[in-house]
């Protein structure tokens, strides 16, 4: 006896529901796990991984979030940010002191002069591609790093060096993980994947050891 469209597991009456109504199978969309691991195979966090899809267009931009980095506590916070270009970012001040912010990358250049405790200055446009990386000409330790994307696929590791990229459609991408101890200079490594519901996890692995964070100086908080 044929099995009632009902009875069968939910993923497989998705596929058929598709095939009754448009005649066709649907390529559904997938994920994608990655794990990152540094020279010694330790969990690296802060690398951000952007898949890029071969031989078909890229899906257009619709509305995008506004990133924020905040200064807190002296540091920039996220200190890493994965941005599509056309997305804006707001640097809100949450200490206690002016800063000064500036970019001098080629990919954004720009700069929001010192501004006080609780403003929040009117967000700025990244518009290309590339590596951005922002400081505070206040205080020379503290430092955040941007990369714009032009592709809805991207994601950061966590501190355990794990991401998903979800909703990919099925078909070949280039995958590329950056960190920011590459700079501009270095370029990302790169795996090119045929993604579908049955892609394994990813496993990038690079040729070096991060440096660790400049910290906040013991004296800074006095200093200022």
């Amino acid at each position: 006896m044929m099995q009632s469209l009902f009875s069968v597991s939910s993923p497989l009456r998705s596929v058929l529901a598709g095939v009754l109504l448009t005649g066709s199978v649907q390529a559904y969309a997938a994920s994608v796990s990655v794990n990152t691991v540094d020279k010694n195979a330790a969990a690296m966090a802060d690398v951000i991984v952007y898949a890029t899809p071969i031989g078909v267009a890229i899906p257009p931009a619709g509305k995008m979030d506004t990133a924020v980095i905040a200064q807190n506590d002296m540091q920039f916070t996220p200190y890493v940010t994965a941005i599509r270009v056309g997305s804006q970012v707001k640097f809100p001040n949450y200490d206690k002191m002016e800063h000064h912010v500036k970019s001098f990358s080629s990919a954004k250049e720009f700069e929001i002069k010192t501004y006080d405790r609780g403003v929040t200055p009117p967000p700025v446009l990244f518009d290309k591609p590339g590596i951005v990386v922002v400081y505070c000409l206040l205080h020379n330790w503290m430092r955040a790093y941007v990369l714009a994307v032009d592709t809805p696929y991207f994601a950061k590791t966590d501190a355990s060096g794990h991401l998903t990229l979800d909703h990919l459609p099925d078909g070949n991408y280039k995958i590329e993980a950056w960190h920011p101890n590459m700079g501009s200079i270095k370029p990302p490594l790169t795996q090119t994947v045929a993604v579908n519901a049955q892609t394994g996890t990813l496993k990038f692995q690079f040729d070096f050891i991060p440096t660790v964070r400049k910290a906040k100086p013991a004296s800074a908080s006095t200093a200022y």
